[in-house]
């Protein structure tokens, strides 16, 4: 699957005695890389997907999986619903961990290296072997020195499952919603802080969010995955029309949408992406509002980067300065 560019985000920003007055957020990212492969059997589209995405590639490809069951009236038998669930989990242990990596010391990167590798290939299979078990020793050694959170923050505009309807609808009526998405009088973040009732822009929420979902996530590969547990919060599919089905899931990243329309034969015949990444770097979105505003410490570029990380951008980050910068 070589060849074909995820695209990147480009931040400008102008900095006043310090602080940024001004900021743009500009993507260069492909609308729909599921599109790309309409004709082909479900199946193998679903395989496309999931390779072609090297961030929450599984997350993709369950969306698909689900979106495309549901517009086809197929049945997931409950052995199946199990195997994403665990996939799904043993995906978002592995972006936490990698994500969470950067604090653990030197000597433990063997440990998290080991830890990395079992919940990767569970993430691959959807079978938990006892490998599992080494990545408990990694999180032993995320740091307990997370910067202190605020008691009462305010909360963000989380984008939720009740937001599907009106996300689902815009995204079939039009196709450029999937680059610039919005909701009405809403500035939605998607995220692991958002999850947990943080905005990403709160220092040292979105790492201790990860931290939290992390385990959260280990303890259903350990006890077993159970299609009536909390499998609702990860994952929600439904049929919207005639031959069309969507889903949506809680990524490590964010919430990720898919709407599928697929035909009598079982090929896909067409396929529409909003990635959380659209979300959280939306022109007027949570990061650029975040962004005006914020006193970078030390040099501005890295400072401003190390902020957009926390939005969890699912593909590079360019920070460019624009206009005077006196920083």
């Amino acid at each position: 699957m070589s060849g074909i560019d995820p695209g990147r985000v480009t931040v400008g920003f102008s900095l006043t005695n310090g602080v940024v007055t001004a900021a743009s957020i500009r993507s260069a990212r492909p609308l729909s890389l599921a599109s790309r492969f309409a004709g082909r059997p479900v199946e193998q589209a679903v395989e496309a997907v999931g390779l072609v995405n090297a961030v929450c590639g599984v997350s993709h490809a369950a969306a698909l999986t689900f979106a495309a069951a549901l517009a086809g009236h197929r049945v997931i038998p409950v052995e199946l619903v199990e195997h994403w669930h665990i996939r799904l989990a043993a995906e978002r242990v592995a972006e936490h961990l990698r994500e969470l990596v950067r604090l653990a010391p030197v000597a433990a990167f063997p440990i998290v290296r080991d830890a990395l590798e079992a919940a990767r290939k569970a993430a691959r299979t959807g079978v938990v072997d006892d490998d599992i078990r080494t990545i408990g020793a990694a999180f032993g050694l995320v740091p307990d020195w997370l910067p202190a959170l605020p008691e009462h923050p305010a909360p963000p505009d989380a984008l939720t499952s009740a937001d599907d309807e009106p996300v689902v609808a815009a995204l079939l009526a039009d196709t450029e919603f999937s680059a610039r998405p919005f909701l009405p009088d809403r500035h939605p973040e998607t995220g692991p802080a958002a999850r947990l009732g943080w905005s990403a822009s709160v220092r040292g929420a979105t790492d201790a969010a990860r931290l939290v979902e992390a385990e959260e996530a280990l303890g259903i590969l350990l006890g077993g995955a159970s299609s009536d547990g909390d499998f609702g919060n990860w994952l929600t599919a439904n049929r919207t029309q005639n031959h069309t089905g969507y889903a949506s899931v809680e990524s490590p990243r964010g919430r990720l949408y898919y709407s599928a329309v697929v035909q009598g034969d079982g090929r896909l015949r067409d396929a529409r992406v909003v990635a959380p990444t659209e979300w959280n770097f939306h022109p007027d979105g949570p990061f650029a509002r975040a962004l005006v505003g914020f006193r970078p410490e030390g040099d501005a570029v890295p400072a401003i980067a190390r902020l957009a990380a926390q939005f969890s951008p699912c593909v590079a980050v360019d920070v460019v300065p624009e206009g005077a910068a006196d920083a």
